[in-house]
C-alpha cells in the first residue's frame, strides 16, 4: 500500500517523529499515544492546534511516513490549499483509510457541507477503528461550528496544543536531529553559533540548515563553524 497524495504533493524527506523535538511532556505523551494508535489502531483522532511553524505539518506527514514504513494505507490532505481543487466529497470513503491526516482543518469549519463531511469522517472511522490526525491554527473550543452534528463527533477528538520551541538546546537539538536524517553532522558549537546570530525561530533555521547542507555537498566538507560563517557571510545571512 502507498501513501495517497493529492496530484504531485510528497512527504518532506526529514518528517518523521524522530527529527520532531517536544519540549512540552504533554505533546511528548500524546505522541507517544498517538503511535501506539497507529501501530495498534483503536478508532482513536487527535487535533493538533497551534501557530504557523510549531510542527503541525512536520507530524502529519511523520504519521504518514509511519505507516508506510510499515505498509499501511494513508491519505494527507491540506485542506487550507487554495490551489488544490478539493471538495467536501474528497472525505467521503475515508473512513476505510487506516491514517487520513487534515492539514489546515479550521478551514472548513462554518461551511456545512464541509462539517458535514467531517463529521461523517470521525463518526465512521471511530467504527471502523482506523485513526484521524487533524490540525489547525485555533483551538476546537474556539471554532465557529455551524452543526450540532460536528460538535457532538469532535467530543471524542483528543485536542494537543504545540507551541514554538523556545529552548536553545532544544532548537540545537532539532537542528542536528534534522541534519543526522539528511545525512550529515552538525556539531554543538556550529548549532549554537545559528541559534545565537541567526535567528530563535525554527522554521528559520531549517531554511538555513538546507543553505549549509547544500554548501557542505558542493564542496565537499564538513560544516566546522569557520566555513558556516563563510557561507553565511557570502549569503549576506
Amino acid at each position: 500500500m502507498y501513501v495517497q497524495m493529492p496530484l504531485k504533493m510528497g512527504l518532506r524527506d526529514d518528517a518523521s517523529f524522530e527529527t520532531f523535538v517536544a519540549e512540552q511532556e504533554s505533546v511528548a505523551l500524546a505522541l507517544n499515544v498517538l503511535q501506539k494508535n497507529l501501530s495498534q489502531p483503536r478508532g482513536s483522532a487527535f487535533y493538533l492546534g497551534g501557530e504557523q511553524g510549531v510542527g503541525k505539518t512536520h507530524i502529519l506527514q511523520a504519521a504518514c511516513r509511519y505507516m508506510t514504513e510499515r505498509n499501511q494505507d494513508s491519505v494527507y490532505l491540506p485542506l487550507g490549499d487554495a490551489s488544490l481543487p478539493l471538495i467536501p466529497d474528497v472525505l467521503y470513503g475515508l473512513e476505510q483509510t487506516s491514517l487520513v491526516c487534515l492539514d489546515d482543518v479550521d478551514s472548513i469549519i462554518g461551511k456545512k457541507t464541509w462539517e458535514t463531511a467531517l463529521a461523517n469522517l470521525i463518526t465512521k472511522s471511530s467504527v471502523q477503528g482506523n485513526t484521524l490526525l487533524f490540525a489547525g491554527n485555533t483551538s476546537i473550543g474556539k471554532w465557529q461550528i455551524a452543526l450540532p452534528e460536528l460538535a457532538k463527533a469532535l467530543v471524542s477528538v483528543l485536542p494537543v496544543e504545540l507551541l514554538h520551541l523556545s529552548d536553545k538546546n532544544e532548537l540545537i537539538t532539532a537542528l542536528q536531529r534534522h541534519s543526522v536524517k539528511r545525512g550529515f553532522e552538525l556539531p554543538d558549537n556550529v548549532g549554537e553559533f545559528l541559534v545565537k546570530n541567526v535567528s530563535g525561530e525554527l522554521p528559520q533555521l531549517m531554511n538555513v540548515l538546507r543553505v549549509l547542507e547544500e554548501a557542505s555537498l558542493v564542496e565537499k566538507r564538513r560544516l566546522t563553524l569557520a566555513f558556516v560563517k563563510s557561507i553565511l557571510s557570502d549569503a549576506g545571512a
